[in-house]
């Protein structure tokens, strides 16, 4: 046997300082060198403690190395000194939990608590750290270590110090702030070197100090923070003592005390059965194994719903925690359609005489709840009651004891039994006072998750309700409309506590039609009252924060009311893109009435038929000639006149509604030629935004308005602003047309949601793809998407944060389907539309209504939440779209036969492939061909017309053939006068290129050949030729005018597809349209690096006038030389 170095020695030092070199590769140079930062490892440090076990002929623990990685404790240690003697016990079973998690997850935040509280002052930083010393030294969780499994260590209390650091940070912004606090809550604690408790002091100057404290949930739970903080401040306050005066001395408790079999048996009775996994509506692929990422989203629980829920809970004997988990069982069933449910909820573990302790004494139980398919709220209230109720009464059941009695199998892709989790504290319970200071505790996010779902309630006046979600099962938008659809649930539940579910919580929801439910403009109310100065608007030099737009929407409302109108009416609302109709559009809405959007420019003949559908009139004062003097019958009101009067402070605020009142009325092409008015109700517009699982729009977001009012992606970037508390950001005419003024828009109005129709965005990728890269989401459709296009924007280094394509029709509010578009879908050719939006349903059905299998193709059929009602005065016609739905169990619900045809993808995805009818979609707007030929007829001379739609790279145009009355000739039929005639009549997008023919094919059928109309009947739409050569100069200064006139001239055949242009030609009467220009522009751009104003163009849109402006350009001299 070797000899027993002498303890303490010289002998002992040096024994111990070579077994270090061995390990590590150098001797220690002072008592203070550590061992794991030498280089040591885990398993180095095994071998190291085998061989001092050698040199020392004593018995020397594994994890020795743990405790005392310092040379100096080291060797105390091994001589047996009394400073560093080796305390310990074995864990508590929740302590045990924990550190097997460490084990699973090494170097994460998961456990660890971030207090942050903020000082009017300055803070003594020396005083600080004597009482957080102090403090550790009193308790013994704040020494203890956690070195191995099974066994808690405890440091020396006269040797053991808190880090605290202080940092130096005047003028530091609160985001720069928010980086530092994050780093730090994350920075992992060494579990083996005890105190896992750090300060954090960030000295702000004159704006006061910021503290953090971070704790691991080892050693602290909740109650032990507010004891901590209590001490804290009476320790820094002067007094020595570990509590309050007259309170007993802290004894450490030993853990929690487990009584085993009884609590074992009734857990093992109450969880046979349960399901395994909570059907949690992630939109994410669940990984193989789940990380620990996450993150939080915050919401409100309406005043009228909270008290609604507190007046049930009375009414049963709830508790302020069986409240708040009997509303989540609630939520749960409606987002999840579960009604078994497993949720894991805290029990707290102390002993008698601890109370006064810090450390871990909080155990897990997964309570089960089981709901009939018809339960009320009030008896989900009882069922609640009842099971909090037996589970605390068996409370000492360690969960991994109860688990292994379950003999649950192992799936790393998530947590076993329960998955989601509730925590309740009251409001007012956590902050610190300092030097006379008090600084309200604000928990500091780690950006992690312990729970598929962690919902945490801070209960009070205004309670505060945060979702801890999984980032690796949920992105932000889908975890904040589930949120939002969670609490909606709870709220319409517990307002009619004795109606089973099923009949007042509607999933999927869109927010309801209860005593709850609260509209858009009721959105935007709320944030004009807490944000008031906020911005809301900005239209150019106009700016209009929250609180000026709803001073304006309350006095156009009153103007309403005076007129007679309110909740059922319709007003119109005549105004361009800005803040004249986003004030008339609020103005109506806070009156009660439903708004009815009319394009200005729209022509006469068509103004009366859209305004003989409103009440009233809202029209800008500069759009007065607008509205013809037959204008429904209803007032015509001018908004500036409206919202320049004085509204008192007793004027009525936001009119309540139901989710079924009429939001707004919007006109779409007609196939029987004639326009049909769809009526959208409010729960449609709150289905869509702002809180839906494609995009979860914030106050820190920028949303542009480029659409005009007439069209429904305006419902999206309206009300997806502004119902959110973010600014809406109007773009002018010339930034909706021209790709270098939009990159001048995004990036000067620092835009970060954005929607493009697919013909717009083509043109952008083409011609300025960088304008779209400061964006957080980018949204595109209206049509099929280019994947070539694609490829080419999300290859680039600079794309934007998110590329969607937003699918639906207005029957269904804007957008029916989504899809997060990647470059594999960009490769593959096809971009999908994705899945339903949430609140909505989405079947694709064959002739005979069944539904199609994997890779067929059928009608898509949509339901939900975003349905409009109908056809204003068409029920003919809304009963033929708007059917009942075979899938709907309890009946009464509808859908909508949108009339495309889409592939159903493995996955579940859906693949647009076309229409089962002749309806087109012409730059975003939908045109039915018959309502375009029924207005060609009505023109003096046509007698036939067919219409339709001819595909180009740049998406499709819109092309008429028309032949004479009998009697005519084609030559007395003019294409340029007939297009001119139809502006007259209808919108721009459903004004075609008009070809006159003498007859119109027909195929062996007898029927008119469309085919061989689209493969180039009529001279006018053939293919273009190799462009013209330019006429031989007769001199130089002749031949430099008719080269450049023949270069452009070739740039419209090119553009327009034709195969010659004349120089007085108008480019609208050949077709064209404003996209088409930008284009021609483009390519002017690319040949002769010379930039053209669309508005300049359209002043003399011929070829003689685009080469009078190229040729001002000097452009004529340069081919000359």
């Amino acid at each position: 046997m070797s000899e027993v170095p002498e303890a303490g020695g010289d002998r002992l030092r040096a024994a111990v300082a070579e077994v270090w070199r061995r390990a590590v590769g150098a001797e220690p140079a002072g008592d203070d060198d550590h061992f794991f930062l030498a280089g040591g490892d885990s398993i180095v440090a095994v071998e190291a403690a085998m061989s001092l076990r050698s040199v020392t002929g004593t018995e020397v623990e594994l994890d020795l190395l743990y405790e005392y990685p310092e040379f100096g404790r080291l060797v105390a240690a091994l001589a047996g000194e009394g400073g560093a003697a080796r305390t310990g016990r074995p864990l508590t079973p929740a302590e045990e939990r924990l550190w097997a998690s460490e084990q699973l997850w090494p170097g994460t935040a998961r456990y660890h608590v971030g207090a942050v509280y903020r000082f009017a002052g300055r803070l003594d930083v020396a005083g600080l750290r004597a009482a957080l010393d102090g403090l550790a030294a009193a308790h013994p969780a704040l020494r203890r270590g956690f070195a191995a499994p099974g066994l808690a260590v405890e440091a020396d209390p006269a040797r053991v110090r808190v880090p605290c650091r202080w940092v130096a940070a005047p003028g530091v912004s609160e985001a720069e702030l928010g980086a530092l606090l994050d780093r730090e809550v994350r920075e992992p604690f060494e579990l083996a070197r005890p105190p896992l408790l750090r300060a954090l002091v960030v000295d702000r100057g004159a704006a006061g100090d910021v503290l953090l404290l971070t704790v691991h949930h080892l050693v602290c739970d909740g109650a032990s923070l507010t004891l901590l903080e209590e001490e804290l401040g009476r320790r820094c306050a002067g007094a020595d003592d570990a509590g309050a005066p007259g309170a007993p001395p802290v004894v450490p408790s030993g853990g929690a005390v487990v009584d085993g079999p009884a609590a074992l048996a009734y857990w093992r009775r109450r969880l046979t059965g349960a399901p395994q996994a909570m059907a949690l509506p992630a939109d994410l692929p669940r990984p193989a194994v789940l990380g620990t990422g996450g993150a939080v989203h915050r919401a409100a629980f309406a005043p009228r719903a909270l008290a609604a829920l507190r007046a049930v809970a009375g009414q049963e004997r709830l508790s302020p925690f069986m409240t708040w988990l009997a509303a989540y069982a609630v939520g749960l069933a409606a987002v999840t359609g579960d009604r078994d449910l497993v949720v894991a909820v805290p029990a707290s573990a102390r002993e008698p005489g601890g109370g006064a302790e810090i450390g871990m004494f909080v155990d897990t139980l997964p309570l089960r709840l089981t709901l009939p398919p018809r339960v009320t709220a009030r008896e989900v209230a009882r069922r609640v009651r009842r099971a909090v109720a037996e589970a605390l009464a068996h409370r000492r059941a360690p969960l991994q004891d109860i688990l292994a009695g379950l003999r649950i199998g192992a799936d790393r892709s998530r947590a076993p039994l329960a998955q989601v989790a509730l925590t309740h504290r009251m409001a007012g319970e956590g902050g610190l006072r300092l030097a006379g200071r008090w600084a309200r505790r604000e928990l500091w996010p780690t950006g992690t998750a312990k729970y598929e779902l962690l919902w945490s309630v801070v209960d009070g006046a205004e309670p505060e309700l945060e979702l801890e979600y999984h980032t690796e099962l949920f992105s932000p938008a889908a975890a904040g409309a589930l949120h939002e659809r969670l609490i909606g649930a709870a709220a319409a539940a517990f307002a009619a506590p004795d109606a089973p579910l099923p009949e007042v919580v509607r999933e999927p929801s869109g927010g309801g039609d209860g005593p709850g439910y609260e509209a858009v403009h009721q959105r935007f109310e709320r944030h004009a009252v807490r944000r008031p100065g906020a911005a809301a608007l900005v239209d150019g030099a106009l700016r209009l924060t929250y609180g000026e737009l709803a001073v304006r929407a309350r006095a156009v409302a009153a103007g309403l009311r005076a007129a007679g109108l309110g909740r059922g009416s319709v007003v119109a609302v005549v105004a361009e893109r800005g803040a004249g109709s986003v004030t008339g559009f609020l103005g109506a809405l806070y009156a009660g009435c439903g708004y009815l959007p009319v394009d200005p420019g729209q022509p006469a003949a068509r103004a009366v038929r859209l305004l003989g559908a409103a009440d009233a009139v809202l029209v800008a004062r500069a759009a007065v000639d607008a509205v013809p003097g037959a204008a429904g019958g209803g007032p015509v009101l001018v908004l500036e006149e409206l919202w320049d009067r004085p509204v008192g402070p007793g004027a009525p605020g936001p009119a309540a509604v139901t989710g079924a009142d009429v939001a707004y009325v919007m006109f779409t092409s007609g196939s029987t030629g004639e326009p049909k008015a769809v009526v959208v109700p409010h729960r449609a517009i709150s289905r869509l935004v702002p809180d839906a699982d494609y995009l979860r729009i914030g106050p820190e977001d920028r949303v542009a308005h480029l659409s005009h009012p007439a069209f429904d992606a305006a419902t999206f970037e309206v009300w997806g602003a502004l119902a959110a508390g973010a600014t809406l950001v109007v773009g002018g005419r010339d930034v909706a047309l021209a790709p270098a003024r939009l990159r001048e828009f995004v990036a000067g109005e620092r835009i970060s949601v954005l929607w493009l129709t697919a013909t717009l965005f083509h043109q952008v990728v083409d011609f300025a793809p960088d304008a779209l890269a400061p964006l957080r989401v980018l949204l595109a459709g209206g049509e099929q998407l280019d994947a070539r296009r694609l490829a080419a924007l999300l290859a680039r280094p600079d794309r934007p944060g998110r590329v969607v394509n937003g699918y639906g029709p207005t029957e269904n509010t804007t957008f029916s389907t989504w899809h997060d578009i990647t470059p594999a879908d960009a490769a593959a050719g096809t971009v999908p539309i994705g899945r339903p939006v949430s609140g909505t349903t989405a079947h694709v059905l064959d002739g005979a209504g069944a539904p199609v299998p994997v890779g067929a193709v059928g009608e898509l059929v949509v339901g939900g939440d975003g349905l409009a009602h109908g056809y204003l005065g068409d029920p003919a016609a809304t009963a033929a779209a708007f059917v009942p739905d075979p899938f709907d169990p309890r009946g009464g619900r509808r859908l909508y036969r949108t009339g495309d045809l889409v592939r159903v993808l493995p996955g579940g995805l859906l693949a647009f492939e076309g229409r089962r009818d002749d309806q087109v979609k012409i730059r975003g707007h939908r045109v039915e061909p018959a309502e375009v030929e029924r207005e060609l007829c009505a023109l003096p001379g046509v007698g036939r017309a067919v219409v339709l739609a001819r595909p180009t790279e740049h998406g499709a145009e819109l092309v008429a053939w028309v032949t004479p009355v009998p009697g005519g000739g084609a030559g007395a039929l003019d294409g340029a006068a007939l297009a001119a005639a139809l502006r007259e009549r209808l919108p721009d997008p459903l004004v075609p290129l008009v070809v006159p023919l003498e007859r119109l094919p027909v195929n062996a059928s007898g029927k008119t050949d469309r085919a061989a109309l689209l493969a180039g009947a009529g001279p006018s739409v053939a293919s273009p030729p190799e462009a013209p050569p330019a006429p031989e100069p007769a001199d130089p200064a002749a031949g430099s005018g008719d080269a450049l006139a023949g270069r452009i001239a070739a740039l419209w055949c090119e553009v327009l597809q034709v195969p010659a242009v004349g120089p007085g030609d108008s480019f609208l009467a050949l077709g064209g349209h404003s996209i088409m220009a930008l284009r021609l522009l483009a390519r002017l751009d690319e040949e002769f690096a010379v930039t053209v104003e669309l508005v300049d163009f359209f002043a003399d849109p011929t070829p003689a006038g685009l080469t009078a402006l190229v040729r001002g350009a000097g452009v004529g001299d340069v081919l000359a030389d």
